[in-house]
């Protein structure tokens, strides 16, 4: 969504552009270890633009959150 809206305020074409993504886990706990996100672009999109599609999609909300994971609280309560 932030690199769809880094180019709609832009007026820059988004055909062609496309979102992967690469996941790995630890083998030894199966929990995440990393995530790439690969920004491909068509050769017609402006180079000038490059790093800052990047800058832009590090904006992401969901990105921010896994890098600082809040706290949680899991507890029993009764219920009345």
């Amino acid at each position: 969504i932030y690199v769809l809206g880094f180019c709609r305020q832009r007026g820059l074409d988004t055909a062609g552009i496309r979102l992967i993504q690469r996941v790995r886990s630890n083998p030894m706990s199966g929990m995440l270890s990393d995530v790439e996100i690969e920004i491909q672009v068509p050769a017609t999109f402006p180079e000038k633009y490059y790093s800052a599609l990047v800058r832009s999609a590090e904006q992401c909300a969901v990105k921010k959150h896994m890098e600082n994971p809040p706290r949680f609280n899991v507890h029993t309560e009764v219920a009345a």
